[in-house]
Protein backbone atom coordinates (compact mmCIF):
# COMPACT_ATOMS: atom_id res chain seq x y z
CA UNK A 1 0.00 0.00 0.00
CA UNK A 2 2.81 2.43 0.88
CA UNK A 3 4.54 1.82 -2.44
CA UNK A 4 1.26 2.42 -4.26
CA UNK A 5 0.70 5.73 -2.46
CA UNK A 6 4.26 6.85 -3.23
CA UNK A 7 3.82 5.95 -6.92
CA UNK A 8 0.54 7.88 -7.07
CA UNK A 9 2.10 10.95 -5.44
CA UNK A 10 5.04 10.84 -7.86
CA UNK A 11 2.66 10.41 -10.80
CA UNK A 12 0.77 13.51 -9.67
CA UNK A 13 3.84 15.75 -9.99
CA UNK A 14 3.96 15.80 -13.84
CA UNK A 15 0.18 16.35 -13.89
CA UNK A 16 0.56 19.43 -11.69
CA UNK A 17 3.42 20.65 -13.88
CA UNK A 18 1.30 20.31 -17.02
CA UNK A 19 -1.61 22.12 -15.38
CA UNK A 20 0.63 24.94 -14.20
CA UNK A 21 2.18 25.17 -17.68
CA UNK A 22 -1.20 25.27 -19.40
CA UNK A 23 -2.60 27.85 -16.97
CA UNK A 24 0.49 30.04 -17.19
CA UNK A 25 0.45 30.28 -20.98
CA UNK A 26 -3.35 30.27 -21.40
CA UNK A 27 -3.69 33.36 -19.20
CA UNK A 28 -1.14 35.18 -21.30
CA UNK A 29 -3.22 34.57 -24.41
CA UNK A 30 -6.03 36.71 -23.00
CA UNK A 31 -6.43 40.06 -24.75
CA UNK A 32 -5.25 43.23 -23.05
CA UNK A 33 -2.22 44.30 -21.05
CA UNK A 34 -2.21 43.27 -17.36
CA UNK A 35 -0.05 46.26 -16.44
CA UNK A 36 -2.51 48.60 -18.14
CA UNK A 37 -5.39 46.87 -16.33
CA UNK A 38 -3.67 47.41 -12.98
CA UNK A 39 -2.71 51.06 -13.50
CA UNK A 40 -5.83 52.06 -15.41
CA UNK A 41 -6.39 53.34 -18.95
CA UNK A 42 -5.09 56.83 -18.15
CA UNK A 43 -1.62 55.71 -17.02
CA UNK A 44 1.26 56.82 -19.26
CA UNK A 45 3.49 54.36 -21.05
CA UNK A 46 6.47 55.11 -18.79
CA UNK A 47 4.56 53.94 -15.72
CA UNK A 48 3.21 50.91 -17.58
CA UNK A 49 6.67 49.84 -18.75
CA UNK A 50 8.10 50.44 -15.28
CA UNK A 51 5.47 48.13 -13.78
CA UNK A 52 6.11 45.48 -16.41
CA UNK A 53 9.85 45.60 -15.66
CA UNK A 54 9.20 45.47 -11.91
CA UNK A 55 6.97 42.41 -12.26
CA UNK A 56 9.25 40.71 -14.77
CA UNK A 57 6.69 40.68 -17.57
CA UNK A 58 9.18 42.01 -20.12
CA UNK A 59 11.27 38.87 -19.77
CA UNK A 60 10.97 35.93 -22.13
CA UNK A 61 7.77 34.03 -21.31
CA UNK A 62 9.69 30.78 -20.72
CA UNK A 63 11.97 32.57 -18.25
CA UNK A 64 8.89 33.98 -16.52
CA UNK A 65 7.45 30.49 -16.12
CA UNK A 66 10.68 29.02 -14.76
CA UNK A 67 11.03 31.89 -12.27
CA UNK A 68 7.42 31.51 -11.13
CA UNK A 69 7.74 27.73 -10.79
CA UNK A 70 10.94 28.06 -8.76
CA UNK A 71 9.20 30.44 -6.36
CA UNK A 72 6.07 28.26 -6.21
CA UNK A 73 8.10 25.22 -5.12
CA UNK A 74 9.22 27.21 -2.06
CA UNK A 75 5.65 28.32 -1.31
CA UNK A 76 6.04 31.82 -2.74
CA UNK A 77 3.22 32.41 -5.23
CA UNK A 78 3.78 36.14 -5.53
CA UNK A 79 1.94 39.22 -4.33
CA UNK A 80 -1.48 40.58 -5.26
CA UNK A 81 -1.16 43.80 -7.26
CA UNK A 82 -4.48 45.13 -6.00
CA UNK A 83 -4.25 44.51 -2.26
CA UNK A 84 -0.50 44.17 -1.80
CA UNK A 85 -1.02 40.95 0.19
CA UNK A 86 0.75 37.73 -0.62
CA UNK A 87 -1.25 35.22 -2.64
CA UNK A 88 -0.77 32.63 0.10
CA UNK A 89 -2.37 34.93 2.69
CA UNK A 90 -5.27 35.69 0.33
CA UNK A 91 -5.94 32.00 -0.18
CA UNK A 92 -5.54 31.28 3.52
CA UNK A 93 -8.10 33.92 4.47
CA UNK A 94 -10.73 32.50 2.09
CA UNK A 95 -10.17 28.77 2.00
CA UNK A 96 -12.11 28.02 5.21
CA UNK A 97 -15.35 29.37 3.73
CA UNK A 98 -15.05 27.35 0.53
CA UNK A 99 -14.15 24.16 2.41
CA UNK A 100 -17.13 24.63 4.75
CA UNK A 101 -19.43 25.30 1.80
CA UNK A 102 -18.14 22.23 -0.03
CA UNK A 103 -18.59 19.99 3.02
CA UNK A 104 -22.14 21.27 3.57
CA UNK A 105 -22.99 20.71 -0.11
CA UNK A 106 -21.60 17.16 -0.01
CA UNK A 107 -23.47 16.37 3.22
CA UNK A 108 -26.73 17.65 1.73
CA UNK A 109 -26.10 15.57 -1.37
CA UNK A 110 -25.38 12.40 0.62
CA UNK A 111 -28.30 12.84 3.03
CA UNK A 112 -30.67 13.07 0.07
CA UNK A 113 -28.98 10.68 -2.36
CA UNK A 114 -28.11 7.64 -0.25
CA UNK A 115 -31.61 6.91 1.14
CA UNK A 116 -33.16 7.77 -2.22
CA UNK A 117 -30.79 5.48 -4.10
CA UNK A 118 -31.17 2.60 -1.64
CA UNK A 119 -34.97 2.70 -1.71
CA UNK A 120 -35.10 3.07 -5.51
CA UNK A 121 -32.58 0.27 -6.04
CA UNK A 122 -34.35 -2.11 -3.68
CA UNK A 123 -37.72 -1.41 -5.32
CA UNK A 124 -37.02 -1.09 -9.06
CA UNK A 125 -39.79 -0.23 -11.51
CA UNK A 126 -42.04 1.16 -8.79
CA UNK A 127 -43.46 4.69 -8.48
CA UNK A 128 -40.72 5.54 -5.98
CA UNK A 129 -38.08 4.36 -8.46
CA UNK A 130 -39.62 6.53 -11.17
CA UNK A 131 -39.60 9.50 -8.79
CA UNK A 132 -35.93 8.86 -8.03
CA UNK A 133 -35.11 8.78 -11.74
CA UNK A 134 -37.06 11.99 -12.32
CA UNK A 135 -35.21 13.71 -9.46
CA UNK A 136 -31.83 12.52 -10.76
CA UNK A 137 -32.48 13.76 -14.30
CA UNK A 138 -33.95 17.06 -13.14
CA UNK A 139 -31.24 17.69 -10.54
CA UNK A 140 -28.47 17.05 -13.05
CA UNK A 141 -30.09 19.24 -15.71
CA UNK A 142 -30.86 22.38 -13.67
CA UNK A 143 -28.04 24.97 -13.83
CA UNK A 144 -26.81 25.70 -10.32
CA UNK A 145 -26.82 29.48 -10.84
CA UNK A 146 -30.50 29.38 -11.90
CA UNK A 147 -31.35 27.22 -8.90
CA UNK A 148 -29.46 29.66 -6.67
CA UNK A 149 -31.51 32.59 -7.95
CA UNK A 150 -34.76 30.67 -7.46
CA UNK A 151 -33.75 29.82 -3.89
CA UNK A 152 -33.00 33.49 -3.24
CA UNK A 153 -36.35 34.50 -4.74
CA UNK A 154 -38.34 32.03 -2.64
CA UNK A 155 -36.53 31.79 0.70
CA UNK A 156 -34.94 35.25 0.89
CA UNK A 157 -37.22 37.63 -1.00
CA UNK A 158 -40.65 36.03 -0.58
CA UNK A 159 -40.44 34.14 2.71
CA UNK A 160 -37.47 36.08 4.18
CA UNK A 161 -36.29 33.00 6.05
CA UNK A 162 -32.64 33.06 5.00
CA UNK A 163 -30.18 35.80 3.96
CA UNK A 164 -29.64 36.31 0.25
CA UNK A 165 -26.16 37.81 0.41
CA UNK A 166 -23.21 38.06 2.75
CA UNK A 167 -21.39 35.77 5.13
CA UNK A 168 -20.91 35.47 8.89
CA UNK A 169 -17.88 33.63 10.26
CA UNK A 170 -18.60 30.52 12.31
CA UNK A 171 -16.71 31.80 15.35
CA UNK A 172 -18.67 35.06 15.31
CA UNK A 173 -22.13 33.46 15.14
CA UNK A 174 -22.45 29.72 14.40
CA UNK A 175 -26.19 29.86 13.73
CA UNK A 176 -25.95 32.83 11.36
CA UNK A 177 -22.98 31.16 9.69
CA UNK A 178 -25.05 28.08 8.85
CA UNK A 179 -27.97 30.25 7.73
CA UNK A 180 -25.75 32.24 5.37
CA UNK A 181 -24.35 29.07 3.77
CA UNK A 182 -27.50 26.93 3.62
CA UNK A 183 -28.89 28.25 0.33
CA UNK A 184 -25.50 28.17 -1.47
CA UNK A 185 -24.92 24.63 -0.19
CA UNK A 186 -28.32 23.51 -1.47
CA UNK A 187 -27.64 25.11 -4.86
CA UNK A 188 -24.43 23.09 -5.16
CA UNK A 189 -25.65 19.96 -3.38
CA UNK A 190 -28.69 19.27 -5.58
CA UNK A 191 -26.49 18.23 -8.49
CA UNK A 192 -24.36 16.06 -6.19
CA UNK A 193 -27.52 14.41 -4.84
CA UNK A 194 -28.79 13.69 -8.35
CA UNK A 195 -25.58 12.05 -9.52
CA UNK A 196 -24.94 10.06 -6.34
CA UNK A 197 -28.58 8.90 -6.10
CA UNK A 198 -28.49 7.57 -9.65
CA UNK A 199 -25.21 5.75 -9.04
CA UNK A 200 -26.44 4.33 -5.72
CA UNK A 201 -29.62 3.07 -7.35
CA UNK A 202 -27.70 1.36 -10.19
CA UNK A 203 -25.22 -0.22 -7.76
CA UNK A 204 -28.00 -1.51 -5.50
CA UNK A 205 -29.88 -3.08 -8.41
CA UNK A 206 -26.72 -4.88 -9.50
CA UNK A 207 -25.76 -6.09 -6.01
CA UNK A 208 -29.25 -7.33 -5.12
CA UNK A 209 -29.04 -9.75 -8.06
CA UNK A 210 -26.00 -11.53 -6.62
CA UNK A 211 -26.16 -15.06 -5.20
CA UNK A 212 -25.01 -14.11 -1.71
CA UNK A 213 -27.99 -11.74 -1.37
CA UNK A 214 -30.43 -14.53 -2.24
CA UNK A 215 -28.59 -16.75 0.23
CA UNK A 216 -29.00 -14.13 2.95
CA UNK A 217 -32.73 -13.99 2.28
CA UNK A 218 -32.89 -17.80 2.32
CA UNK A 219 -31.32 -17.82 5.78
CA UNK A 220 -34.26 -15.80 7.05
CA UNK A 221 -32.55 -12.44 7.45
CA UNK A 222 -34.82 -9.42 7.37
CA UNK A 223 -34.91 -7.17 4.33
CA UNK A 224 -33.45 -4.30 6.37
CA UNK A 225 -30.48 -6.43 7.46
CA UNK A 226 -29.82 -7.76 3.96
CA UNK A 227 -29.96 -4.34 2.33
CA UNK A 228 -28.01 -2.32 4.89
CA UNK A 229 -25.45 -4.89 6.12
CA UNK A 230 -24.84 -6.92 2.98
CA UNK A 231 -26.01 -5.21 -0.20
CA UNK A 232 -25.28 -1.56 0.53
CA UNK A 233 -21.75 -2.21 1.76
CA UNK A 234 -20.77 -3.75 -1.58
CA UNK A 235 -22.75 -1.18 -3.55
CA UNK A 236 -20.83 1.58 -1.78
CA UNK A 237 -17.60 1.03 -3.76
CA UNK A 238 -18.73 2.60 -7.07
CA UNK A 239 -20.60 5.26 -5.09
CA UNK A 240 -17.37 6.32 -3.39
CA UNK A 241 -15.81 6.69 -6.84
CA UNK A 242 -18.54 9.11 -7.84
CA UNK A 243 -18.17 11.00 -4.56
CA UNK A 244 -14.49 11.51 -5.28
CA UNK A 245 -15.24 12.79 -8.77
CA UNK A 246 -17.78 15.25 -7.38
CA UNK A 247 -15.04 17.19 -5.56
CA UNK A 248 -14.00 18.94 -8.77
CA UNK A 249 -17.66 19.67 -9.55
CA UNK A 250 -18.13 21.16 -6.09
CA UNK A 251 -15.16 23.45 -6.68
CA UNK A 252 -16.58 24.45 -10.06
CA UNK A 253 -19.97 25.06 -8.50
CA UNK A 254 -18.43 27.17 -5.75
CA UNK A 255 -16.88 29.50 -8.32
CA UNK A 256 -20.32 30.43 -9.64
CA UNK A 257 -22.36 30.17 -6.44
CA UNK A 258 -19.98 32.25 -4.32
CA UNK A 259 -20.30 35.01 -6.88
CA UNK A 260 -24.12 34.80 -6.88
CA UNK A 261 -24.30 34.98 -3.07
CA UNK A 262 -21.36 37.42 -2.66
CA UNK A 263 -19.44 34.97 -0.49
CA UNK A 264 -15.76 35.88 0.05
CA UNK A 265 -14.39 32.42 -0.72
CA UNK A 266 -11.93 30.94 -3.18
CA UNK A 267 -14.50 30.86 -5.98
CA UNK A 268 -15.08 34.60 -5.84
CA UNK A 269 -11.33 35.13 -5.52
CA UNK A 270 -10.81 33.30 -8.82
CA UNK A 271 -13.48 35.35 -10.59
CA UNK A 272 -12.14 38.65 -9.25
CA UNK A 273 -8.57 37.65 -10.12
CA UNK A 274 -9.55 36.86 -13.71
CA UNK A 275 -11.49 40.11 -14.10
CA UNK A 276 -8.63 42.20 -12.72
CA UNK A 277 -5.92 40.17 -14.48
CA UNK A 278 -4.32 38.98 -11.24
CA UNK A 279 -2.17 36.44 -13.05
CA UNK A 280 -0.23 35.18 -10.05
CA UNK A 281 -3.44 34.52 -8.09
CA UNK A 282 -5.10 32.63 -10.95
CA UNK A 283 -2.00 30.48 -11.42
CA UNK A 284 -1.79 29.65 -7.72
CA UNK A 285 -5.50 28.81 -7.56
CA UNK A 286 -5.29 26.49 -10.58
CA UNK A 287 -2.40 24.63 -8.97
CA UNK A 288 -4.21 24.42 -5.62
CA UNK A 289 -7.40 23.03 -7.19
CA UNK A 290 -5.47 20.47 -9.23
CA UNK A 291 -3.52 19.32 -6.16
CA UNK A 292 -6.73 19.06 -4.11
CA UNK A 293 -8.50 16.95 -6.74
CA UNK A 294 -5.46 14.68 -7.08
CA UNK A 295 -5.29 14.24 -3.29
CA UNK A 296 -9.00 13.37 -3.05
CA UNK A 297 -8.69 10.82 -5.85
CA UNK A 298 -5.74 9.24 -4.05
CA UNK A 299 -7.74 9.01 -0.81
CA UNK A 300 -10.61 7.36 -2.72
CA UNK A 301 -8.28 4.81 -4.31
CA UNK A 302 -6.71 3.93 -0.98
CA UNK A 303 -10.16 3.61 0.62
CA UNK A 304 -11.02 0.87 -1.91
CA UNK A 305 -8.59 -1.50 -0.23
CA UNK A 306 -10.34 -1.10 3.11
CA UNK A 307 -13.88 -1.37 1.74
CA UNK A 308 -13.22 -4.37 -0.50
CA UNK A 309 -10.56 -6.91 0.60
CA UNK A 310 -10.49 -8.29 -2.95
CA UNK A 311 -8.73 -5.15 -4.14
CA UNK A 312 -4.97 -5.30 -3.82
CA UNK A 313 -2.36 -2.75 -4.83
CA UNK A 314 0.78 -4.27 -6.22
Amino acid sequence: MQKYVIRRVLATIPVLLLISLFTFFAIRLLPGDPARAILGPEADMVAVEALRDDLGWNKNVVVQYVDWLADAVTGDFGTSHRSGDSVVSLIGSRIALTVELGIMALIIGLVVAIPLGILAGSRPNTPFDYFSTFFAVLGAAIPNFWLAMMLILVFSVKLQWLPALGFTAFLDDPIQNLRSLLLPAIAIGVFQAAVIARQTRAAMVEVLRQDYVRTAYAKGLSERTVILRHAFRNALIPVVTVMGLQVSRIVGGAIIIETVFSLPGLGKLIIDSILFRELVTVQAMALLIAASVAAINLVVDVAYGYMDPRIRYE
